[in-house]
């Protein structure tokens, strides 16, 4: 489960912000938006609103990359490229510095808190640290790995000498099958993110998934029809085609039968992305895993949209707790009904040009009020300010 995570020095993102999946003392919709883990309530979800370019999108890049360093850097040591470091170029104190990432989260009853800072050429920093009894179980400064010989007996030398300046020690300690390091990766590699610009590869894992796992494929065929797009059975056609079975009915409503539709030139773009999304999100409820959704209301309707949310607030259809994390425009979501306070959060550009994120509990707004209606006049600061529509009021 994840807890936090924290960037700085990242595109758009200048000082450090951080997405906190800790649940505040906030009482609304216990039951359905949070669950406990020893003495730690977590979040099932969390929204990221904001207007085009305030920096949503950066803070599931900036996770991309994390992700990304930690899985990959090991082979792509050897590259002749730089390092993901996109440092904020609207600042002298930030020009040609690291990139800061950090994430807290619970594996196996543990909180751990791994980090890492990279410029263009090295890994500058890395900690791995251990909540419990505030332990530091290696900290690195560029090429000098110090670690605890008591708690962290899995970093010897040998493979503090085998560390290149390219690559994070963690990976090293991972490929070498050492047990904590270990599992820290084979988390970070369960989560999964879908980026909004890229959705061709989701298509083709759940096609992947659909055609090779009949499973899997009975409940993407539920998710579907659940979702109520009319379709009561999806039938392959090809290696990346499906036909999609629709009740079909005469002039006096009675079922007459079905017509096959195709999935491509004949089914709507709703239809297509919520079957995009039904597999890495039924295998994200199944695993109890994180998933990060960039833009998730493109081509969904709001109540299908509402309708995802439902689920991992189930604790029926999400036993495991797993973890949505969505950037959206829908503001249909801004209700106590489907979200809380801790759950909601905005982006912002200050006036200097850096994304600025913060949650409607950071801001202590009060209960009872019609969050869309103040996210509509600017109460947030996570609209794009334009002159023409500045006497522009909305209706109580």
């Amino acid at each position: 489960m994840l807890l936090n995570f924290k960037i700085k020095n990242f595109r758009s993102i200048k000082d450090e912000i951080v997405l906190d999946l800790q649940a505040t003392s906030d009482k609304t919709m216990l039951a359905q938006a949070t669950f406990e883990k020893g003495d730690i309530s977590f979040l099932k979800s969390a929204a990221i609103y904001g207007y085009n370019a305030s920096g949503k999108s950066n803070v599931f890049k900036a996770f991309s990359v994390f992700r990304m360093m930690i899985l990959e850097s090991l082979l792509r040591s050897n590259l002749p490229k730089d390092l993901p470091n996109e440092f904020f170029k609207l600042n002298t104190e930030t020009e040609d510095k690291p990139s800061f990432f950090e994430a807290t989260f619970l594996i196996e009853e543990e909180v751990f808190i791994y980090g890492f800072e990279i410029d263009k050429k090295r890994v500058c920093k890395e900690w791995l640290k251990q909540k419990k009894g505030n332990k530091t179980l290696f900290e690195r400064n560029k090429q000098k790995i110090e670690s605890n010989k008591n708690y962290f007996k899995e970093a010897t030398k040998s493979l503090k000498d085998q560390t290149g300046e390219r690559v994070l020690f963690l990976s090293i300690l991972s490929s070498n099958n050492k047990p904590i390091s270990k599992k820290i990766i084979d988390f970070i590699q369960k989560t999964n993110i879908i980026s909004g610009t890229k959705r061709g590869a989701t298509l083709d894992y759940t096609f992947k998934e659909f055609l090779n796992n009949s499973k899997r494929a009975e409940k993407i065929k539920e998710f579907i029809s659940k979702a109520d797009f009319g379709v009561e059975d999806i039938q392959p056609v090809a290696q990346r085609n499906l036909k999609f079975l629709h009740n079909k009915f005469d002039k006096k409503g009675n079922k007459t039968g079905s017509k096959a539709l195709d999935f491509f030139s004949e089914e709507s773009e709703g239809t297509q992305q919520m079957f995009a999304l039904s597999a890495p999100i039924i295998d994200t409820l199944e695993k109890g895993h994180v998933l990060f959704i960039d833009e998730i209301d493109s081509s969904l309707h709001p109540i299908l949209c509402q309708y995802l949310i439902t689920i991992f607030n189930s604790k029926k259809k999400n036993p495991k707790n797993a973890q949505l994390i969505f950037t959206t425009h829908d503001i249909s979501f801004l209700d106590e009904k489907f979200l809380r306070r801790d759950q909601i959060y905005f982006t912002n550009k200050n006036k200097r040009g850096a994304t600025e994120l913060f949650s409607l509990a950071d801001i202590s707004e009060r209960k009872g009020v019609n969050f869309a209606k103040r996210y509509l006049e600017g109460r947030y600061d996570a609209l794009p300010y334009i002159a023409e529509f500045e006497d522009l009021k909305f209706s109580k």
